[in-house]
């Protein structure tokens, strides 16, 4: 089984908001054959937040049932954009049921996902972040409530991810998705790596980052953790292997 993230999907919803005017090319269909040529049935694949353009939860619907028939099992986690995540699991989990391979979502928790356990959260623009492109795409400003707010849903998660591997009959490799960096190619630590570096975590993959803005995010080891940014233009419009087992 293998492990794969893809971030910042920008699907369009039924606003039919395209990605011409960032250069994507006739944005979902290089993503959709990459990702149905690479992932397998059995995968799982971590969507790093930017899921779809929808405001509302039935202007995502269209955009769901894309994900759901790309190959894989899918792990959900919210970005900024995603306004029509909501505020409610049980609502989340109603809105999902009926695609059956959208089969974990982070919001307050973690999911166990075959030999993984995933825990995350959206996060936010650290203090420590470089000055980066601003514009629709561009980074977000700095909210001290924000990180407060982020930095105690991460704790949750992480603690339910702690939870699930005591409870787990077999060892779990552990794993965090996030939307926005935890850390920045300036190294300087945050309020989000050092809860994540402490939980050790083989790998953590976030996206957000575009254009301009890719380099200022930290990719490679640190702190005994891999970090992965995935965001779809960074990726190359290909889900990244993350991890193999």
């Amino acid at each position: 089984m293998r492990l794969f993230g893809i971030g910042d999907t920008h699907l369009p919803s039924t606003r039919q908001k395209d990605m011409h005017r960032f250069g994507w090319t006739d944005h979902p269909l290089p993503l959709q054959r990459a990702w149905d040529e690479r992932v397998r049935p059995e995968d799982v694949v971590i969507v790093a937040g930017d899921i779809s353009w929808a405001t509302r939860a039935h202007e995502v619907m269209d955009d769901l049932a894309w994900l759901d028939a790309r190959p894989g099992r899918k792990v959900l986690v919210r970005g900024n954009h995603d306004y029509w995540w909501g505020d409610s699991a049980s609502k989340l989990r109603k809105l999902l049921e009926p695609f059956r391979t959208l089969e974990g979502f982070l919001h307050n928790n973690a999911v166990v996902m075959g030999p993984w356990v995933i825990a995350g959260t959206r996060l936010w623009t650290a203090p420590e972040a470089p000055p980066m492109p601003g514009g629709e795409m561009g980074d977000e400003p700095s909210d001290a409530g924000y990180v407060e707010r982020e930095t105690r849903r991460l704790a949750t998660s992480l603690e339910d991810a702690r939870k699930k591997e005591q409870a787990s009959p077999t060892p779990l490799t552990r794993i965090v998705a996030v939307h926005f960096p935890p850390v920045y190619a300036n190294e300087r630590s945050t309020a989000f790596s050092a809860p994540i570096e402490a939980f050790a975590p083989k790998v953590c993959v976030y996206g957000h980052l575009h254009a301009g803005g890719i380099s200022a995010g930290f990719t490679g080891d640190r702190g005994g953790v891999k970090y992965v940014l995935a965001s779809c233009d960074a990726a190359g419009f290909t889900p990244l292997l993350l991890d193999e087992q």
